[in-house]
């Protein structure tokens, strides 16, 4: 018994076409990838890609809206501290009211009060973040916006704050007299009601932006899932198909290694 070329020629082609899915089976298992290059899906490998572009988009955002967190904190500390100033401004102002004070005791309390006015604006011009002011209504003060998205559109405010004395209307006030202690309790009553407004618009403001960060977090593990899905080899099929090929291979060797033995014995037996 002979096999003719062509059955020759279809064991080779089986071995190697055997040979080639296993290559690339081994490969996928190697790599954890079901696409390695663009021949293994055209169409997976430019989704998949298209999802990698907005998974690092989504992170990317993540750290502006940190950076923007970051200094919307630090403002509504300086906050805290303006708030807290003005209480001792207010407390100075009714004691400076009481009418058995004398005018050296109302000097000596208005000169603290002064310190106050000046620490007001000090504090309001020192309050920075990056080398930009958040305090004082210049800079990042005067509002800004941060890219809290993958893509243009997906802005968000920036909030910003003017906790100097003259915003506040304090700085021009004295308590050297209970009339002027009058006027000032009252212009430090409005300046704490404008320091609140400004302490909750940056509070949600740093919300919202929690939120937008809460948001990216959920879109980039949903993105990561799918492009997961597409791209990565599911292992247990991939030990089946490595299983299946390496059986193949095999039989295909060994059915090539029988019919060179028939071959043999046949021309051995026309030979004697």
């Amino acid at each position: 018994m002979q096999i003719d070329k062509a059955q020759t020629i279809g064991l080779i082609g089986a071995a190697q076409k055997s040979n080639k899915n296993l290559s690339k089976i081994q490969e996928r298992l190697a790599t954890a990838l079901r696409i390695n290059r663009a021949s293994d899906d055209a169409a997976g490998l430019s989704i998949s890609e298209q999802m990698r572009t907005q998974i690092r988009g989504f992170q990317m955002a993540n750290v502006n809206v940190e950076y923007a967190e970051a200094a919307q904190y630090i403002a509504e500390g300086e906050g805290n501290e303006t708030a807290s100033m003005l209480q001792r401004q207010r407390e100075l102002a009714v004691q400076s009211s009481n009418g058995t004070l004398t005018a050296r005791d109302r000097e000596a309390l208005n000169v603290e009060y002064q310190q106050i006015n000046q620490e007001l604006t000090r504090q309001a011009n020192a309050t920075q973040f990056n080398m930009q002011d958040l305090t004082n209504g210049t800079g990042l003060a005067a509002g800004g916006t941060v890219l809290a998205g993958p893509n243009p559109g997906s802005d968000l405010p920036v909030e910003g704050a003017d906790f100097t004395a003259a915003n506040l209307g304090v700085a021009a006030t004295d308590i050297s007299s209970p009339a002027n202690a009058s006027n000032a309790i009252n212009a430090i009553d409005t300046a704490i009601q404008n320091v609140s407004g400004q302490r909750t618009n940056l509070g949600a403001n740093i919300n919202r932006l929690g939120y937008a960060r809460d948001l990216n977090d959920n879109q980039a593990a949903m993105t990561q899932d799918a492009e997961s899905r597409i791209r990565d080899q599911d292992f247990a099929a991939g030990i089946v198909e490595e299983a299946k090929q390496r059986l193949l291979n095999q039989t295909a060797m060994a059915a090539m290694k029988n019919f060179r033995d028939v071959n043999k014995n046949s021309m051995m037996a026309l030979l004697a």
